[in-house]
């Protein structure tokens, strides 16, 4: 065996190792023979030049199927090729993937104090108060929660052979959170005694006989035996943006109102069985 070689191991096995040079022809084409020439240790083996083959076609993966283990499993992670389809001189194959893959470990815990935030103005925060983008688009705040709700009074008062005006119920809303207004519905038989009266059926807020009037249905004159009143919820045109309006804070009481219009001499009659009012709190935005 010649002597001019070294020993190497590769993957924990040894083996003789000679040096030599290797020669490609330069003017080598497709159509040229091909040969090996194995020369003896210190000698010279030629080969001709690889050349560039066809592009291939990308293969197409179907699916890839994906099964989550658990953090802690001991399975080890994979990934499986399956060939669906084997690729062709004309067609690339098809392969599905199956992976196995764990689990990213838990987290800890984190804290979120929303209260503490530096874009928080808590100025003026209640107990029930909600949080809302203030004015300038930058910022948040504490502002009421705009609910609204129905109230009805508990008890009716009737009429009898009555002029003028007359308080037939009353709600009182507790105080809000916010500026609102009342919107107010109810219905009433009058009976007309005689054809010389007209009566408004009338709500007011604050004030029996001075508040704000924010619902009304006119009373038909000139009219004897029953009629049905409902009023509407709407304040009188015109009316300043304040009209009827009850600040937050405070509470108000709304007062239904029979009130004979003019100075006709005849009355008129209205029984408690047949009345009905509600006030519902309308927030003004």
């Amino acid at each position: 065996m010649p002597t001019n070689y070294e020993v190497v191991t590769v993957d924990d096995e040894e083996f003789y190792q000679w040096k030599a040079v290797l020669r490609i022809p330069k003017n080598w084409s497709p159509d040229s023979g091909v040969f090996i020439a194995v020369a003896p240790p210190g000698g010279i083996a030629n080969i001709p030049a690889a050349i560039k083959g066809d592009t291939g076609f990308t293969p197409t993966i179907r699916n890839v199927n994906l099964t989550e283990l658990a953090n802690d499993d001991p399975t080890e992670a994979s990934a499986t090729w399956t060939v669906v389809t084997p690729g062709t001189d004309d067609a690339a194959p098809v392969f599905d993937l199956d992976l196995e893959l764990h689990a990213g470990a838990a987290g800890d815990d984190g804290t979120l104090t929303i209260l503490d935030a530096e874009d928080y103005d808590d100025t003026g925060q209640t107990a029930g108060y909600v949080l809302a983008l203030n004015s300038s688009n930058d910022g948040v705040v504490s502002v009421a929660r705009k609910l609204g709700g129905m109230y009805w009074p508990t008890a009716f008062t009737s009429v009898s052979n009555g002029t003028g005006g007359n308080t037939v119920g009353s709600i009182t809303v507790a105080s809000q959170l916010f500026d609102w207004r009342p919107r107010c519905h109810g219905n009433v038989l009058v009976h007309f005694d005689g054809a010389d009266t007209q009566v408004d059926l009338l709500a007011r807020v604050g004030n029996a006989t001075t508040g704000d009037i924010v619902a009304r249905t006119f009373g038909p004159p000139g009219s004897v035996g029953d009629a049905s009143l409902t009023f509407a919820a709407a304040p009188p045109a015109a009316s300043s943006a304040t009209y009827g309006k009850v600040s937050s804070g405070g509470a108000a009481t709304i007062y239904f109102r029979l009130e004979q219009q003019g100075s006709g001499s005849d009355t008129f009659d209205a029984s408690n069985t047949k009345m009905v009012f509600s006030v519902e709190v309308a927030p003004i935005p």
